[in-house]
């Protein structure tokens, strides 16, 4: 594991409408106006999420979008192999409670609570409800309290530490997000995000499906470009990095990868995707995975809030 604090200014492009480069604090596009990275974040998940929503059919746009997904994000919480699972461990002991924002199915906070005297996980989606639910159960811990919501409206009292884990690239409005996970952690704020948002590797087939170049989410870099903004300055934990893991075979691939394009069973989208996905599928000894992709890298962005 690598400890440091980070210096790094990113520089994107924003679907060409924006050529940002770094000018002090602030980034600049292309007319000279000046965008801070509070109101690039803002601006570019705002256009990402306009860019979904205008390919997604009625019912991805109005259901739960984890179902279907939701059995997937479940893991043994008596794992010892999980380097994010035991850095977290090490910011808590027995006596601490543990606030997971987006806890999803509870790969943290279960195993998380069995190291505690508690943890509170606020998840939105019922879905992953469930099978938080389900997982409670499983693994008999009496210690892990659910709140239905999401993070901007949930009400909840302070806890130890605070925990976010791959929720963050598509949150419009992140200082407010940062700044209640800041205020409801006693003694410190982990957050758990890759290099790049977790879609970003699809990114070139979403051109030939749709017929425009893909906006990705914000993902690590740009978030602590943002903390940094908010007058945070965090220490940032690199993780192993983790093999993305291989399709089954091109049908597979298909499959998974028009749900992850919101092609919603449209058959001239459809066929778009199977005339392209040759190109850009590689063969390996265990599966199919996407040409050039590289490893997921994730970190641990964290801070004190006592000192």
């Amino acid at each position: 594991m690598e400890s440091f604090p980070v210096t790094a200014i990113i520089v994107f492009d924003l679907k060409k409408r924006f050529q940002l480069t770094a000018l002090g604090d602030y980034m600049t596009s292309a007319n000279g106006a000046s965008l801070s990275s509070i109101e690039t974040w803002m601006s570019r998940v705002a256009a990402h999420h306009a860019q979904s929503i205008s390919v997604m059919d009625v019912t991805r746009r109005t259901g739960d979008f984890w179902a279907g997904f939701a059995t997937s994000f479940r893991d043994d919480p008596r794992r010892t192999d999980d380097a994010v699972l035991n850095r977290l461990s090490e910011f808590v002991d027995e006596n601490d409670t543990v606030l997971d924002i987006g806890g999803g199915a509870g790969r943290l906070a279960i195993p998380l609570a069995m190291r505690t005297r508690s943890t509170t996980v606020v998840e939105p989606s019922d879905s992953m409800v469930n099978e938080l639910r389900l997982a409670i159960g499983d693994a008999e811990v009496e210690n892990v309290d659910i709140v239905e919501s999401g993070w901007e409206e949930a009400s909840v009292e302070p806890h130890d530490l605070a925990i976010c884990s791959h929720v963050v690239y598509g949150v419009e409005d992140i200082t407010n997000f940062m700044q209640k996970l800041h205020d409801n952690a006693r003694s410190r704020v982990a957050i758990v995000s890759y290099m790049e948002s977790p879609q970003a590797h699809l990114a070139a087939l979403w051109e030939p499906v749709h017929g425009d170049t893909r906006i990705n989410l914000p993902a690590l870099p740009e978030l602590v470009n943002v903390l940094w903004e908010m007058d945070i300055y965090p220490d940032v934990d690199m993780m192993p990095h983790r093999r993305r893991s291989p399709f089954e075979s091109p049908e597979a691939a298909l499959d998974q990868i028009a749900r992850r394009l919101f092609i919603g069973g449209n058959p001239v989208r459809e066929e778009r995707l199977r005339a392209a996905l040759p190109d850009y599928l590689e063969p390996t000894s265990d599966g199919y995975v996407i040409r050039g992709s590289k490893p997921a890298r994730q970190g641990i962005v964290h801070w004190r809030t006592d000192i």
